[in-house]
């Protein structure tokens, strides 16, 4: 009769045979990591959950092994950082890159579509290339092969980073990025789900790529063994996947209830209304066309007397004081020493009052025209206002511009407006600055010329003028 340490032998072997050790031990279910907001290939719906081509690739892959899965989606840097330093950790879908290689074991390409990455550009903004970028900034995701391929073709601070797929559409939609990298069919299922289809357009396709999956350096042993896995996966099934996600609009030509002599009359009908219509377009375009080239010739015609009018003073056919600020912010950086003047008929104020407004307009104008007599072509004379003048010397110093306000100030005394057999002396005091001692853009330096102007006005040179004021009220009354 056996014992009882018999017994429990002969009953563990019997188990054994029956029940195998490896089944009793409890298995360890397939983790598999990826992004967490790549809409729609892997990311957490509004349940917390999984979800997504990636998620369901890999749940078709779980089902046909015979295996537990469980999903840990992370942000992207985060995802390649967590399979990098923990073993037995699947990353559910990449691209290739040296850099990756160093941490990562890749598998062979799974039966996925291939990553087809577009150029992403505001609808409004005229750019379908990368070479002509020059200064726009190009959003893209820190880590992906985007921000790879970037780096290699544009300044490093031309690219703006951000941590997921989320953030970079978020941030295009606000208005953050007007341009960027990402793949087409998942770019554009994002617009088309977050209601901004059409904002950003698809310029031109910059490169394609595989999808593997990848494990760290450690658990490269199991890499084979998940690839065997693969075989099992039928491709209609992952198929039926991108047609739930990504399904295809398909354009029926021919309506099946209807006859092939209706569709016929149909096509004669269509064909005949689209002859008719251009016929009329034809002519309604050659109307308007017409119609286009008078408007075309009025405009035109507008525009010049517009430029004519805006060019010139109406007054005292001087520049205007617009003119002026505009040419002296052009030589905000030049490389060769200026000088401004301001120049400001005396008692122009008293003149208006006793003569009245007529005479100091005449005394405007004098001045102006003998400003433009005595200067050379190259110097800029704009009126600024009231009886003030600027004047712009490409002079080298301003004791140059001194002597030749001098000279005018001569010419003016020795050529006296008359007025009625009435001389009225136009006298004027002036003020200059020199750039770049005096300062370095065109408002400072009128600015300091103007206050040297009239640090230089005479206490009162009306007084001085000795007129009869009767005989020009006469003159004009």
């Amino acid at each position: 009769m056996p014992s009882a340490r018999q017994f429990a032998a002969i009953s563990l072997t019997l188990l054994s045979y029956l029940f195998p050790i490896s089944s009793m031990a409890e298995s360890k279910p397939l983790i598999v990591t990826g992004s967490s907001t790549w809409q729609p290939f892997s990311f957490i719906n509004r349940d917390g959950e999984a979800d997504g081509i990636m998620v369901d690739y890999w749940r078709l892959y779980a089902k046909v092994n015979n295996l537990d899965i469980e999903f840990n989606l992370l942000p992207w840097s985060e995802s390649l950082q967590y399979v990098a330093n923990t073993k037995n950790v699947v990353h559910g879908g990449l691209g290739y890159t040296g850099s990756r290689a160093k941490t990562l074991s890749f598998s062979r390409e799974l039966p996925l579509r291939h990553y087809n990455v577009s150029l992403f550009v505001q609808k409004d903004l005229p750019f379908d290339d990368l070479h002509l970028l020059d200064s726009a900034v190009v959003g893209t995701v820190k880590d992906s092969t985007k921000h790879a391929f970037l780096m290699s073709r544009m300044p490093e601070e031309n690219i703006k980073l951000f941590p997921t797929f989320g953030s970079l559409n978020d941030a295009a939609y606000r208005g953050d990025v007007d341009v960027f990298i990402d793949d087409l069919s998942t770019a554009l299922y994002d617009m088309r789900h977050t209601g901004n289809s059409g904002e950003f357009t698809a310029r031109r396709k910059l490169y394609s790529f595989p999808l593997h999956f990848a494990v760290n350096k450690d658990s490269h042993d199991s890499l084979a063994s998940i690839e065997n896995g693969l075989d099992k996966i039928d491709l209609d099934d992952v198929k039926a996947i991108y047609d739930k996600w990504l399904p295809q609009n398909k354009l029926h030509y021919a309506l099946p209830w209807l006859n092939k002599h209706a569709q016929l009359t149909i096509l004669v009908s269509f064909m005949v209304l689209m002859v008719v219509g251009l016929f009329f377009y034809r002519k309604l375009l050659k109307s308007r066309t017409e119609e286009l080239k008078s408007a075309v010739e009025a405009l035109k015609s507008s525009e010049e007397r517009l430029e004519c009018a805006v060019q010139s003073d109406a007054l005292t056919g001087a520049k205007t004081r617009h003119q002026f600020y505009n040419l002296l912010a052009e030589k905000r950086f030049s490389p060769s020493p200026y000088v401004v003047a301001v120049l400001d008929i005396d008692s122009l104020k008293q003149i208006n009052e006793s003569f009245g407004q007529d005479v100091g307009d005449m005394a405007l104008r004098h001045l102006a025209k003998l400003v433009r007599l005595q200067f050379s072509g190259s110097t800029v004379v704009a009126r600024l206002g009231g009886g003030e003048f600027g004047v712009l010397f490409d002079l080298t110093e301003s004791s140059q511009a001194l002597k030749r306000i001098k000279q005018l100030q001569k010419v003016l005394q020795l050529s006296p407006l008359h007025i009625d057999q009435q001389n009225i002396p136009v006298k004027f005091s002036e003020g200059i600055a020199c750039y770049p001692y005096d300062g370095e853009d065109g408002e400072t330096l009128v600015t300091i010329a103007t206050t040297r102007m009239r640090a230089n006005k005479p206490n009162n040179m009306f007084n001085n003028i000795d007129i009869d004021a009767n005989v020009i009220e006469r003159r004009w009354a």
